[in-house]
């Protein structure tokens, strides 16, 4: 594996937590400080669109980055949750285009469903079993990749699942705490 991929490595990991961070922040205001002049969230909600945006075209691109340039080759579960994430560019993308708004609660329930796939997929790689006909299960089949290995492990716990459901989990937060604002007009 190159240097640089380290490298990489590290500067996602430290992002992914920057943005469990937001999401605390996030969920900790709409929970606690709630109303119409709290400008954190007032700011979220201004940028939803584009932080959705950049959000899910980082996460495309560094999917494809991963997969194709340094050659980790996705499981069956990666599969899935890409199914679930690649729509949100799209979604995002023409939200911005069109300034129509009706993608909020479509990227919301793509949004979920990732979510239950990346928290399966972590409960996998942390040893538990699994009904998929993953390689770990299967050695004879070699055309498949295990679901349980770790291309990424850093800082004790950032995995390319934890990864999909933190960007999950931020783009399910923003578009909630945009509806919670578009309500209260």
């Amino acid at each position: 594996m190159p240097a640089y991929v380290d490298v990489i490595n590290k500067i996602l990991s430290l992002g992914t937590i920057f943005l469990q961070v937001v999401i605390f922040f996030i969920v900790l205001n709409l929970i606690f400080f709630k109303n119409r002049t709290n400008p954190f969230l007032i700011f979220i909600k201004k940028y939803t669109f584009i932080f959705g945006f950049l959000a899910s075209l980082g996460a495309f691109t560094l999917s494809l980055f991963y997969s194709e340039v340094v050659g980790f080759p996705p499981c069956e579960l990666c599969w899935i949750q890409r199914i679930f994430l690649y729509p949100q560019l799209i979604l995002f993308s023409m939200e911005l285009y069109k300034k129509d708004r009706s993608i909020v609660d479509f990227s919301i329930v793509f949004a979920v469903i990732g979510s239950i796939v990346s928290i399966y997929h972590i409960y996998i790689e942390n040893g538990g079993s699994s009904n998929l006909g993953c390689a770990a299960l299967n050695p004879t089949n070699t055309n498949q990749v295990s679901c349980a290995i770790r291309y990424i492990y850093e800082f004790g716990y950032i995995t390319m699942p934890i990864m999909s459901l933190t960007l999950s989990l931020f783009i399910i937060v923003i578009l909630l705490n945009y509806k919670f604002f578009s309500r209260m007009k």
